[in-house]
């Protein structure tokens, strides 16, 4: 029997609120008087607080570069023994470094781990390199392609002179058209080609990744890379509302551009070269008259503050073009008199651009680009795995030992902790998978490792009245949480266990937790079932791509 004198607190965790008088983590009894002054700033008022947080979220932001890493570390973390993990993060950060809030906790986490083991895969800053290298690809090539239109459209050789008509229609009306199909894709999917373009740009990645992953990490971390590609998908459900704002974003870097280099090809042969504009039309109706009311609507945005950008009328019925005669119809024969005039439509034309293509792409790429950091920020980060490592970072250090050397553990008994240790008094539902027994020491396993109190008991699967409930499980568990399923190890997770998930994620939404527990029960014992069968049971059910299901042994028999 151990010596009391010699027992170290590490492992379980204690209740979240310890009453007047308990003992504290180290040993020493908590005060029970009247607080003592803090040093520095005081506090402000509840209230106050609560109206600050609601100005400006505490929560620090969460990068990219950080949730890749995460996720890279997390796959690392996957299969590793619980005890090697806990005594690594606890090496990692200090006592004093583990308040805060989530995204701050698993922020110094991950830049201890960086500094300790800088030889593993961290590929955060390369993806974060890598994409800002795609972004300068689709500025460099917006601006070419604008560039390179401008000058076509105004491309003046004394013969005929440029169509204003041709101008409008490239460089603002299909600009305006894109622009609007693309906000639509994005804002209402359900109703247009949204998915359907996420898709495709979601499979154009996947195509070129494994070379880009090559060419960033060399043939020998290629595998890692493809590991994290496979993992991150499998994940999207968590971050699949923030990809349509980082393709947003880069679709308008190049939206962007490609209007700074229209505007920039159009003033040079402004500046540079003399170019004549006119427009024309087969339609009887269209006359100057009218085509002056339909310009002098589109520059209504900058009149006031550009007043020469609005064509007058005068420009108007100067510039009016016959093809047929090679002539200004306002001129009577030949080129018109007034060659200045006739060069007048420069001012609308770059108006036009700079408010119509310009304005809204720069609007359109500050709202992606902002409407993605908020999201990023706002990431709940409770999934199954993310739960688990906090679980280890914030709950207290319980360890036993003895005088005496123990006997080792079998390997069957060595299981990783709990996916995600709930507060004391939460309740939770328990599902019998199959020919799983209402053993009298499985319901103490359950709510010792679970930490709750077991709210109901349901049979599923199987023969002899198991019920099978489909929709109808919410009802059945009776809003407890988490729904914990106990299957037996030689049971192989098949396409009816898979289906038993699946109405239990249907039923009680995408983010209530699922726990998976992997038992051998016996009539005279119940305990964890193999390391080999809790990773098939993994391995199996990560088809369903559900971060909120973690899937563990029952190591909480006595």
């Amino acid at each position: 029997m151990a010596d009391p004198r010699t027992v170290k607190k590490r492992g379980s965790k204690l209740p979240p609120i310890l009453g007047p008088g308990r003992i504290g983590l180290r040993g020493r009894r908590r005060r029970t008087g009247p607080a003592r002054p803090t040093r520095g700033r005081a506090h402000p008022p509840a209230g106050t607080r609560a109206r600050q947080s609601l100005m400006f979220p505490p929560r620090p932001a969460v990068t990219l570069a950080d949730l890749i890493d995460l996720e890279a570390q997390l796959a690392r973390d996957r299969d590793a023994p619980a005890g090697a993990l806990e005594r690594r993060d606890r090496e990692a950060l200090r006592e004093d470094s583990r308040a805060g809030g989530r995204a701050e906790l698993l922020g110094r986490w991950l830049a201890a781990l960086r500094e300790r083991e800088p030889g593993l895969l961290f590929p955060g800053r390369t993806v974060s390199r890598a994409l800002a290298g795609v972004r300068l690809a689709l500025a460099a090539l917006g601006l070419a392609l604008g560039w390179g239109a401008a000058t076509a459209l105004l491309h003046y050789t004394g013969e005929h002179p440029v169509n204003v008509w041709d101008v409008l229609l490239v460089l603002v009306g299909v600009q305006v058209l894109l622009l609007l199909f693309l906000l639509s894709a994005f804002l209402f999917p359900l109703a247009t080609l949204g998915a359907p373009l996420v898709g495709v740009f979601r499979e154009a990645v996947g195509a070129l990744y494994p070379r880009l992953a090559r060419r960033a990490a060399g043939t020998a971390r290629a595998e890692e890379w493809r590991a994290l590609w496979h993992r991150l998908r499998s994940r999207r459900s968590l971050y699949h509302a923030v990809e349509p704002w980082l393709l947003l974003g880069a679709t308008q870097t190049f939206g962007v551009a490609f209007n700074v280099g229209a505007l920039l090809g159009c003033l040079r042969l402004v500046v540079f070269s003399d170019i004549a504009f006119a427009w024309s039309t087969t339609l009887v109706d269209l006359d100057a008259p009218r085509f002056h009311a339909l310009v002098s609507a589109l520059a209504r945005p900058w009149a006031w503050l550009w007043p020469d950008a609005a064509p007058s009328l005068a420009l108007v019925e100067a510039t009016r073009y016959s093809r047929l005669e090679g002539a200004y119809l306002h001129a009577g024969a030949g080129r018109a008199a007034d060659l200045a005039l006739v060069g007048g439509w420069w001012r609308f034309l770059l108006a036009a651009v700079a408010t119509y293509g310009l304005l809204p792409r720069a609007l359109a790429l500050a709202v992606a680009r902002l409407r993605a950091a908020r999201l990023l920020a706002r990431l709940p980060l409770d999934d199954a795995e993310i739960s688990r490592v906090l679980a280890r970072l914030a709950g207290p250090l319980v360890e036993t030992g003895a005088v005496v050397p123990e006997p080792a553990l079998s390997g069957a008994l060595q299981g990783p902790v709990p996916a995600a240790a709930p507060p004391a008094g939460t309740r939770c539902a328990v599902v019998l998978w199959r020919d799983v027994p209402e053993h009298p020491g499985l319901a103490a396993a359950i709510a010792r490792q679970v930490r709750c109190e077991i709210a109901n008991v349901h049979a599923a699967g199987g023969r002899e009245g198991r019920d099978e409930l489909g929709a109808r499980w919410l009802a059945a568990v009776d809003g407890a949480e988490p729904v914990v399923v106990v299957a037996e190890g030689f049971e192989a997770p098949d396409r009816a266990a898979l289906r038993l998930v699946r109405d239990l994620r249907a039923a009680l939404g995408p983010r209530r937790h699922l726990l998976v527990l992997v038992a051998e029960v016996r009539e005279d014992r119940v305990g964890p079932a193999a390391d080999a069968t809790v990773r098939t049971w993994r391995e199996g059910l990560a088809r369903l791509e559900d971060p909120y299901l973690a899937v563990e042994p029952l190591r909480g028999a006595p």
